[in-house]
């Protein structure tokens, strides 16, 4: 599975009621941040087993959240004003 795919994967599991948005399969904005969310969840996962955690776990974790959540608002401000579903 590509970065992609997987990072739209991640964050439909974070937020299921967004998955029948056909349209942003189609949306560069939506896929790049796919990508870049698969990317930080990547770094995250490697550092939750590393055996000694330190300050780039918080970071990390920060960095998943705040991707998650631009993503999930950039859905939902997409589907509001433009009557996308």
């Amino acid at each position: 599975m590509n970065a992609q795919k997987a990072g739209m994967a991640r964050l439909f599991l974070a937020a299921p009621d967004l998955r029948a948005s056909a349209w942003m399969m189609n949306s560069s904005v939506f896929l790049k941040l796919c990508v870049a969310y698969e990317h930080a969840c990547l770094r995250r996962d490697a550092l939750r087993c590393a055996a000694e955690k330190d300050d780039a776990l918080i970071g990390c974790e920060a960095e998943c959240r705040s991707l998650e959540a631009a993503a999930i608002t950039y859905i939902r401000t997409q589907r509001e004003f433009s009557g996308l579903r």
